[in-house]
């Protein structure tokens, strides 16, 4: 039976450390570089979410400008316009917003037209 020295055994006990140590390390690395992945592709979604709720919002406004320059022209050529009584405004403008939180939240985030 071979018999070990006290300073054998500690050298090997410092080479298990030392081995645990670069194991961890490589550990460490791998989970760094995952993560970097699960962030880009979270920045990439991100970007995705606001370009759809940029398209949404330039749908709207132009429309909205749209259908207000047709009451301008109703209004300035003296005509009725089409849904300008305050009650009218009003449901118009609660359905808009409500239209609009449905959705900004809803999976279907581009809807109808």
């Amino acid at each position: 039976m071979e018999r070990r020295t006290p300073q054998s055994a500690v050298a090997d006990a410092i080479d298990r450390v030392l081995a645990a140590e670069s194991e961890a390390a490589g550990a460490i690395a791998t989970a760094e570089k995952d993560s970097e992945a699960v962030l880009e592709a979270a920045r990439e979604r991100r970007r995705q979410i606001l370009e759809a709720a940029r398209r949404r919002a330039s749908r709207l406004h132009a429309r909205a400008q749209e259908r207000l320059g047709r009451s301008l022209e109703a209004l300035e050529g003296g005509l009725p316009a089409q849904e300008t009584d305050l009650e009218s405004l009003r449901a118009l403008a609660t359905a808009a917003v409500e239209g609009l939180a449905l959705r900004l939240t809803s999976d279907d985030h581009d809807g109808p037209g």
